[in-house]
């Protein structure tokens, strides 16, 4: 994604890049009644109904003083183009706001045209349609390769060019309805239709583009305030994605057929004059050989579409390997910083968050909830006489210990060196006492398998019940922790529930 916000002269118009891709062509004229204001919707609406209005009058205007092929010497090449600065406002509102909001007035002042101009209404019902799909492929494009529309790097000013030719090839397929509707000759395609798609593009280019680049900042940053923001599926990206290159190649196609068949009929024509035979054969190569380059063109055209295609899902693929790699990543971090190395327990410090969240959960609930404290007795010798190779295998035993009799929702937590904590929610203390005996017993019977020998400890415990009149958490781990003084004070190896 490029990154047209960069540089922009005030911060406050910055947007999100990941809303700005995702928003394209989302803000629907239902949506944005919803979520704007009364006050909002009065400003919007009326301002969208003001610009139909003016493209209805500009539309008048550009019938009655005949601004439609109009012929221009380029390079000593005549050219034709038309002028209609409907087209302008229609795609303003498509590109800023949402296709549909361009789409409408396109529709119906073209249809409001065609009607005044004579044209039945089977006709120009059909005949309508043609400048709001030039403008649906841009918005198309926008959509299916996110890209920054404020036009403020090359990638997105190519990409605007690119679209912009794509989007006048296809709206001007309502020349050759045009045309046909009116009986008029083959002979008087050709200045239609380059005006048509010619007016279209230059257009675009050169007033549309230097508006939207000022505008687009302003308004997305509206929008973003007032829109919640809409991510498209990956399988949504990769349908647009070939619809685009599908729409772009054969708007390509079709204006090379075009331009080469209407002008050699404009060719044969003037050779049915009687010309001299050399220029009348010269005349035939260069047409033949005309379409034998069309027909190469149009194949490299469709190899270049699919070698796009299959570029994008290699490099939509390679994304995706890395955002997973990246999310495997990030869930292991996150687990390196809630659990205790060695044993695969909470740390102390998300332990102190589950003895508040649990803490909690008793004062506003009633429920009962009982914390056991246990300690490894005579820790400190098995390290300093076995090492604290040794010393870690113990404490992984009574970890393995911990976890084997956990319940679903119970917590075991590393709450110092030698020191655990288990957390029973939904417990009563004398059910918390029973494990704690439990556990007292089989840590007794349990050995511990050295290199250098074969080891035995024991464990102290102390367990006490969660209480209403508890201040806060530390002063249930604090019972906790005197239960568990008061048995190590009466020889260690037992466990000792705290009055």
């Amino acid at each position: 994604m490029n990154t047209d916000a960069a540089g922009s002269s005030s911060s406050v118009l910055s947007v999100p890049a990941a809303f700005a891709s995702a928003r394209a062509s989302f803000a629907s004229p239902w949506r944005l009644w919803q979520q704007l204001s009364v006050r909002e919707r009065w400003l919007l609406f009326g301002a969208w109904l003001g610009s139909l209005l003016v493209s209805l009058g500009l539309g008048v205007l550009s019938v009655v003083d005949n601004w439609s092929g109009m012929p221009l010497q380029f390079g000593g090449v005549t050219v034709y183009i038309t002028v209609y600065p409907a087209l302008l406002i229609s795609l303003w509102w498509s590109l800023c706001i949402g296709w549909w909001w361009g789409a409408i007035p396109a529709y119906l002042t073209t249809l409001s045209l065609a009607l005044y101009a004579g044209m039945a209404w089977q006709w120009a019902v059909l005949f309508a349609f043609a400048d709001p799909l030039g403008v649906a492929v841009i918005a198309l494009g926008f959509r299916a390769l996110p890209m920054m529309r404020g036009l403020r790097s090359l990638e997105s000013l190519l990409h605007f060019v690119q679209l912009s030719f794509a989007g006048s090839i296809f709206s001007s397929s309502g020349a050759l309805i045009w045309t046909y509707s009116n009986h008029q000759p083959l002979s008087e395609l050709l200045p239609i239709w380059q005006g048509w798609w010619l007016g279209f593009f230059l257009q675009n280019l050169l007033l549309v583009g230097p508006i939207l680049a000022w505008s687009w900042l302003r308004t997305e940053r509206w929008l973003y305030a007032r829109l919640p923001q809409v991510q498209g599926s990956d399988g949504e990206s990769r349908h647009l994605v070939v619809l685009l290159l599908l729409l772009v190649s054969v708007g390509v196609l079709v204006f090379g057929y075009l331009s080469l068949s209407l002008g050699s009929s404009l060719l044969l024509g003037q050779l049915q004059r009687g010309l001299a035979p050399e220029v009348h054969q010269a005349a035939l190569v260069m047409t033949q050989t005309g379409w034998v380059f069309f027909w190469v063109f149009a194949l490299i055209v469709l190899f270049n579409a699919f070698f796009a295609y299959r570029l994008f899902l290699h490099w939509q693929g390679r994304n995706q390997q890395l955002l997973d790699a990246l999310k495997q990543s990030n869930t292991y971090l996150a687990q390196l910083v809630r659990l205790d190395g060695l044993t695969g327990l909470l740390n102390r410090r998300s332990g102190d968050e589950v003895l508040q969240q649990e803490w909690l959960r008793c004062q506003h609930s009633g429920q009962q909830a009982v914390l056991i404290m246990l300690d490894i007795d005579h820790f400190k010798q098995v390290n300093d006489e076995f090492g604290h190779d040794v010393g870690d295998l113990v404490i992984a035993q009574v970890a393995m210990l911990l976890q084997e009799h956990m319940r679903l929702h119970d917590t075991a937590i590393r709450y110092g060196g030698e020191e655990f904590l288990l957390v029973l929610p939904d417990s009563t203390l004398e059910h918390a006492a029973l494990l704690a005996e439990t556990l007292r017993q089989q840590m007794a019977a349990r050995t511990v398998h050295a290199s250098q020998a074969d080891i035995t400890v024991t464990l102290s415990l102390g367990v006490a019940s969660a209480s209403l009149l508890m201040a806060d958490k530390a002063a249930w781990v604090k019972q906790a922790d005197m239960a568990l003084y008061q048995a190590k004070r009466a020889g260690r190896n037992r466990v000792v529930v705290a009055g």
